[in-house]
């Protein structure tokens, strides 16, 4: 069955759905959504899924996208969840999918053995370093105009919120975006969008469109976590985990410098994560969430002005 209700960039995938369209699921379990979307632990026969559906009307359309990205992505080596049925509930559109017992990325890091984790990091990264779209890559004649414009809404937003902002957005509009790659991405590659089974299988969930597909934007979403500690933000990291994700931020960087013009992307990448950070501060109400976002914008235009990306400083 193809799925045809919506012109998108993505290809259209062929799907076999499981599930029968009238058929009833037990709830198991309501976790906490993000990003408009509402998520469930379902079962049937004793067998998990877990469902995700829009939160209201107005994400319907996105989480048609987001299902369509998870259905185009494709390799060999690390996998997506499984779908068994998408329609509509109550006029929402949901989908199911396979549920996967695993841990995140960002768990993973967490509490792994150091001298066990060290080298399984090593391998989780490489993977997904060459499961980027590094070789499905063009030149976008726009892409500086869609930064731009980008930055322009957020500017007329924000700049007034904060005195952070006046000296990032002159950072942001006085760089040429011109030469960030065009490419179908993830959209939100954070470490906690990374499952990781007890087989050690890597799988990607929570596939997310965006005003521009990159690479790039998979690697500023990593180094979000990686050089940010975004989802760390909460909790206070020992030692170990500091030197994990430490170890692990230096070998992604490493990656991309390896890559033609490897220094000159790394300061795109920069770039998108300091407007990624920016673009955070609309839908952060507590003020723990806004310091934390405060201190990385002076972080990030600090590393930025000095010419000092990838480095760590204080």
């Amino acid at each position: 069955m193809c799925i045809d209700f919506l012109y998108t960039e993505v290809k259209c995938v062929n799907i076999e759905l499981v599930f029968s369209s009238d058929m009833t699921l037990e709830i198991v379990k309501s976790l906490k959504g993000h990003s408009g979307c509402v998520l469930s632990i379902l079962k049937k026969d004793d067998v998990l899924y877990v469902r995700k559906s829009s939160a209201g009307k107005e994400y319907n359309m996105r989480l048609k996208k987001q299902l369509l990205r998870q259905l185009a992505f494709k390799s060999s080596t690390v996998k997506t969840p499984k779908i068994y049925e998408y329609g509509y509930k109550d006029n929402l559109f949901y989908f199911d999918m396979e549920y996967i017992s695993s841990v995140t990325l960002a768990e993973y890091i967490s509490f792994a053995n150091v001298n066990r984790s060290f080298s399984n990091i090593i391998e989780f990264l490489k993977l997904l370093f060459d499961n980027l779209y590094l070789k499905d890559t063009e030149q976008n004649p726009k892409a500086n105009t869609i930064f731009c414009k980008k930055i322009r809404d957020l500017k007329s937003k924000l700049i007034n919120q904060n005195e952070n902002f006046k000296l990032a957005f002159y950072v942001l509009e006085n760089f040429d975006w011109s030469n960030i790659d065009k490419s179908p991405c993830h959209g939100d590659l954070t470490l906690e969008n990374i499952l990781i089974d007890k087989n050690k299988q890597l799988y990607l969930i929570d596939f997310l469109d965006s005003f521009y597909y990159s690479w790039m934007i998979d690697i500023a979403k990593l180094l979000q976590d990686l050089d940010l500690n975004w989802s760390y933000r909460n909790i206070t990291l020992d030692r170990d985990t500091k030197t994990r994700i430490q170890y692990a931020k230096e070998l992604l960087i490493d990656e991309i410098k390896k890559l033609p013009n490897g220094q000159e992307k790394l300061k795109s990448i920069y770039h998108i994560l300091l407007l990624n950070i920016i673009r955070i501060y609309p839908y952060s109400k507590d003020k723990l969430t806004i310091n934390y976002l405060d201190e990385k914008v002076k972080y990030l235009v600090k590393l930025i002005r000095e010419e000092r990306i990838g480095e760590t400083i204080i």
